[in-house]
């Protein structure tokens, strides 16, 4: 049993390392971004700190007698380091961000960013870093064991960092809050590190004396020549840049599938993990069948990238939407059909390392120096794979490309190998055909995944020609003619990540030039104004129609979204080209922590909250920030999407906005998509105002584009106040950093598809006593927002009879319709009759989709 223990308490560490790296990760990306870049200059941080680690504390393990006690202090130490980080990320974290600002106008920011990065994480992940070498040095008592002992060691501590990583994911960052589950892991450490401690201490007696005579009399055979020697660490390097590669571009590719969910990148690295923990325990069990390290190294890189490559071409056809909407089906669905395009490579992966090190070694008494330097090797090759794979391949070739090449160079590696051994000649060919083979998928191009992609996404029966599909550094974003309801010829869909982010729909249209009208009107005096999120630019176009705001700031992350804003141009009127904006690309949270300017209005239009990453876009703790850049009298708008998100999920948003404005609405311009507008000051509106906006050329222009056409219209839309808000969010939790409840939708219940808003709409209409008006125009009002009001009840009834009757009069209630619509296929529904309408019912429908197309 004393001999298996130190295999077990690696299981246990590989979790907690993975749960911390986990929370450093997120930590950190509230303080540098949540972009692709900062994503991966943090990540590469950490890598370099462990390679560091190794190479310092494998030679250290060499030259101690008691290499299973130093594993305990590290463990000890980690745990100890790692928690006083995670106090500095969390409640002082802004001091980290002082010497960022020093740099801002001098361009040199990313580069303090990941110099200030590797600074915070060098200490933890050095320690974490030299726990295998150190382990090794513990357990392998002869290198005729090594590769099953390290195999089997390996294999260990990368099951246990897949169940941190799949822990973390699922149960401890709902359950313990981000902090937590970091004290959590640290505890889990110190408890490792103590028993190995003791471990040592009972069998230092005859450790010691052991190992002496081992290292002076057992021979560890003739040691490698320098050329294979070489050749192991080529194998090492190129396999860690390779496998880190595929890891980057299968997450991006498996994404548009799973949708981006938290879950999705959650349950993907867990599989990747998994795959390298099973090929390092098949390795443990044929370690008696290892007689040439070289030849088996040559032999599993060719095979990881022949994988790969021949998945490029059956992929397409093997992917589809994961229409599950259970915890347990998302699940099983998802990884079934990411297992196997991850598990083969990663399984001959978690085989190759300990092999590597066995054709490495030469003597049992620098062992822990060869691990941790075949360890480094590895690890630095994993950096720069993942960072050519993320930042360079990805956006200059796609992903389906970006694997080939990935395979391709993976199968050279093996060549590279033998050529360094001077094998065979016609090993080598044999080697050099398989590689040649890799870029066979090549000539297929990138239209299957496109055609896939598309499939896969929203609505695909209603998708049309694709205008636009770029993969970008943050995401794979696609622009598509969709026919919607409304017959409206010009629709397009904005869909990123396999999600609909947005689409040019006269519904929608209606929500995103609300938000962008609503706050400058409540504003005391709207000069300046920040949109976070831009999209398709109609929210922008909203602002830039009012002339009194003399400059906006637009932050858009994505750099394929901002690529596809022409092709918005009718919609959005060239707004980016407004000479009072200015774009920047950018994470919205990580612009606003390093800019002190404050705004009279701010739009906020991130990604649904369910989405990966974005939640830190609607916590607490980002809507606090929002405050400090509020001008006095300031107003913000948010979106608060009603599809795509269950209704606890929105209850979440709706909550967490609450606690930060003293002073709230809620607007309802579409029947999926809401806006929240909130203040720290009472919010009133006098109808001269209002009826000055609609005597401003561009502005009613742009208001009646969105079939806003009078200031009864826009007011009609207003739905509930503060008490309202309060009595439809009951308890539902407040989000923040600590607690990002909204990623765990599924777990608890939810589900993927549209929040049902009955509920909202049950609530009783608020009064208009914020607005300055006069009797006649409150009683207009009031008739269109009762029109609405019944409208959407029906809607969401699925009784479309009330509805036409209710909104037959009003034309700004037909773009309710929009769940019924003014399709070709719906309107010859229509005319047979198979609603069971009447025939002055239909024909008030069709005269409405008539108006609606002329």
């Amino acid at each position: 049993m004393r001999r298996l223990l130190p295999f077990l308490l690696f299981v246990v560490s590989g979790a907690a390392a993975l749960v911390f790296e986990t929370v450093f990760l997120r930590q950190l990306a509230w303080l540098f971004g949540n972009s692709a870049t900062a994503t991966a200059l943090v990540l590469s941080s950490f890598m370099a700190g462990l390679a560091l680690g190794a190479t310092v504390f494998g030679r250290i393990a060499d030259r101690t007698p008691h290499p299973l006690r130093m594993f305990g202090l590290l463990e000890l130490a980690a745990a100890a380091s790692g928690s006083l980080l995670v106090l500095g990320l969390g409640p002082g974290r802004q001091l980290f961000l002082a010497p960022v600002r020093l740099f801002e106008a001098s361009g040199l920011q990313r580069g303090v960013e990941l110099l200030l990065a590797f600074v915070l994480v060098l200490v933890p992940s050095m320690l974490m870093g030299g726990t295998l070498p150190a382990l090794t040095r513990a357990v392998v008592r002869n290198l005729s064991h090594l590769v099953g002992s390290l195999g089997l060691l390996y294999g260990m501590n990368t099951l246990g960092a897949a169940a941190g990583v799949f822990l973390a994911g699922f149960v401890l960052f709902e359950r313990l809050g981000v902090m937590g589950s970091a004290f959590a892991a640290a505890g889990t450490q110190a408890v490792v590190g103590i028993v190995a401690i003791v471990l040592a201490g009972r069998e230092r007696g005859g450790e010691s004396a052991a190992r002496t005579g081992e290292v002076s009399a057992v021979a560890p055979g003739p040691l490698s020549p320098d050329r294979v020697r070489a050749a192991c660490l080529v194998a090492a390097a190129a396999g860690g840049a390779a496998m880190l590669g595929y890891e980057v571009l299968w997450t991006r590719l498996l994404s548009l599938f799973m949708r981006s969910f938290s879950y999705s990148f959650s349950l993907m690295l867990s599989l990747f993990l998994l795959g390298l923990c099973l090929g390092a325990i098949l390795l443990a069990a044929l370690s008696s069948r290892i007689r040439s390290p070289v030849s088996w190294l040559a032999v599993l890189l060719s095979g990881m990238g022949l994988w790969v490559a021949a998945s490029v071409i059956w992929m397409p056809d093997r992917l589809g939407r994961i229409a599950s909407t259970g915890f347990a089906d998302f699940l099983v669905q998802a990884g079934l059909r990411a297992a196997w395009i991850v598990l083969p490579p990663t399984v001959l992966s978690g085989m190759a390392l300990p092999i590597a090190v066995r054709g490495f070694a030469a003597a049992l008494g620098r062992l822990g120096a060869d691990v941790g330097r075949v360890y480094a090797f590895n690890t630095v090759g994993a950096i720069v794979g993942a960072l050519g794979a993320g930042l360079v391949l990805l956006p200059a070739l796609g992903v389906s490309r970006s694997l080939v090449l990935l395979a391709a160079f993976n199968a050279l590696a093996g060549v590279a190998v033998l050529a360094i051994t001077r094998a065979g000649a016609l090993r080598v060919g044999v080697a050099a055909v398989v590689a040649l083979a890799c870029l066979l998928p090549m000539a297929r191009g990138s239209s299957p995944f496109v055609r896939a992609f598309l499939e896969a996404s929203p609505g695909a029966q209603t998708l049309g020609e694709v205008l636009y599909y770029r993969e970008g550094v943050t995401d794979t974003v696609a622009i598509v003619k969709r026919e919607y309801g409304f017959f409206d010829v010009r629709a397009k869909s904005l869909i990123t990540n396999g999600i609909a982010m947005t689409a040019t729909v006269k519904p929608v249209w209606r929500y995103m030039s609300a938000e962008g009208h609503l706050p400058v009107l409540l504003s005391r005096d709207p000069r300046r104004a920040l949109a976070v999120g831009v999209g398709t630019g109609i929210t922008l176009n909203a602002l830039a129609s009012h002339p009194r705001l003399e400059s906006i700031v637009a932050i858009e992350l994505s750099d394929a979204v901002a690529g596809g804003l022409e092709l918005f141009e009718y919609e959005n009127g060239d707004s980016p080209g407004d000479p009072r904006v200015r774009m920047v690309q950018d994470d919205g949270r990580h612009w606003m922590e390093l800019n002190d300017e404050t705004f009279d209005v701010i739009t906020l239009e991130p990604p649904p909250p369910i989405v990966a990453g974005s939640v830190h876009l609607y916590s607490l703790d980002f809507y606090r920030l929002c405050n400090r850049r509020l001008a006095e009298g300031g107003v913000v708008a948010q979106w608060l999407p009603l599809h795509a998100q269950s209704e606890a999920s929105a209850r979440m948003t709706a909550r967490t906005f609450l606690e930060a404005y003293p002073h709230a609405m809620l607007w309802l311009p579409s029947v999926r998509d809401a806006v929240l507008i909130g203040s720290l000051e009472p919010l009133e509106l006098d109808v001269s105002r209002l009826r000055e906006a609609y005597a401003t050329p561009e502005t009613r222009a742009n208001l009646t584009a969105a079939y806003l056409e009078n200031p009864e219209a826009l007011m009609a839309t207003f739905l509930l106040d503060r008490g309202g808000i309060e009595t439809w969010v009951g308890d539902a939790p407040v989000i923040t950093d600590e607690h990002p409840w909204m990623e765990f939708f599924l777990h608890q219940g939810g589900n993927m598809d549209d929040a049902d808003i009955a509920p909202l709409l049950d609530v009783p209409q608020a009064d208009l006593d914020w607005l300055d008006a006069d009797e006649t125009t409150l009683a207009r009002i009031t008739d269109e927002n009762r029109a609405l009001r019944s409208y959407a009840e029906s809607t969401v009834l699925r009784d479309a009879r009330a509805g036409v009757a209710a909104a037959r009069n009003s034309r700004a209630t037909e773009f309710f319709l929009y769940p019924h619509g003014c399709t070709s296929a719906q309107i010859e529904a229509l005319r047979s009759g198979e609603h069971g309408l009447s025939a002055e019912e239909i024909s008030g429908r069709l005269r409405a989709c008539d108006r609606l197309r002329s």
